[in-house]
């Protein structure tokens, strides 16, 4: 027993020391949103110092009170949004910035960043992600559509074809545009030129050989939804705008938001925000 009770005693001891590490919550000051690194710093490929240690960037990586972000070539570039000073470019002109201060929990701006780098690193909650699916599902054998949510789906009009794809069910399958005719496909893919159909609102039916069906409604829009200035403040590139345009109104622009990302310059934080929308993901917005 009283072994035990040493033990428990030196157990307690080293949480007492691990736990106020552990409780606290220090918000980022901002976060790297571009880099791009020219000699001596793509081969180093370290432009953070944080507690004495040089860190390489990261597309999205936060950045604390106390940390320096550096170049050692002028000609190297690294973009930052920070909460105090907004967009700010390390280069010949500035080449290092100390960090101080920290980001405000209610910045919308910042909340939708921390949404994507938490997705990104595999960090989403489980009650946000949300797929349609038709009646199957308990078995595995549903027709399952990405992007789209029950109900409405809005998309902007004018643009490119509409492009839908599905998984599961069981071929071949009957597909119904608008008040056009059932049409056969044996593959799980339908593209649509919005532009050649009337009206502002159509529908696709989905019907698999076992007579499961999904249905589609979209609204053609003329315009997109203004992105507040806060948010415009901290886009470099147009992914935080599209990811906040996914989480407006419970996911009526989601499968739009997926139409823009797919515009954008490809990299892997695009790759990780489409791969994300196509299993569910729906990003919380105000």
């Amino acid at each position: 027993m009283a072994r035990i009770l040493a033990y428990l005693l030196i157990m307690l001891g080293l949480l007492g020391t691990v736990a106020p590490m552990q409780a606290q919550d220090v918000r980022p000051a901002g976060y790297i949103m571009a880099y791009e690194l020219k000699g001596t710093d793509a081969e180093k490929g370290t432009v953070v110092v944080r507690k004495g240690a040089e860190l390489q960037p990261k597309l999205l990586m936060p950045i604390y009170d106390g940390d320096s972000v550096f170049i050692r070539d002028e000609t190297s570039r690294i973009t930052l949004s920070l909460a105090r000073e907004g967009n700010l470019v390390v280069s010949g002109k500035l080449m290092r910035k100390d960090i101080a201060g920290e980001m405000a929990s209610g910045d919308d701006s910042f909340t939708i960043i921390e949404q994507i780098v938490a997705i990104l690193a595999g960090r989403g909650d489980d009650d946000s992600f949300s797929v349609l699916v038709s009646k199957g599902a308990e078995t595995g054998e549903a027709i399952k559509v990405p992007f789209v949510v029950r109900g409405r789906n809005y998309i902007l009009g004018g643009g490119e074809p509409v492009h839908l794809t599905w998984s599961g069910g069981e071929g071949p399958f009957s597909v119904q545009v608008a008040t056009g005719k059932a049409v056969t496909h044996e593959a799980r893919e339908l593209t649509i030129n919005v532009n050649m159909l009337a009206g502002a609102k159509f529908a696709v039916t989905i019907t698999d050989a076992r007579k499961r069906a999904v249905r589609i409604a979209f609204v053609v829009k003329k315009t997109l939804p203004k992105v507040p200035d806060k948010v415009r403040a901290r886009d470099t590139n147009g992914e935080i705008a599209a990811v906040w345009l996914a989480g407006r109104d419970n996911g009526v622009w989601r499968f739009e938001a997926v139409r823009q990302l797919r515009a954008l310059p490809q990299n892997e934080t695009v790759a990780g925000l489409i791969a994300a929308l196509e299993k569910g993901w729906l990003p919380r917005s105000k």
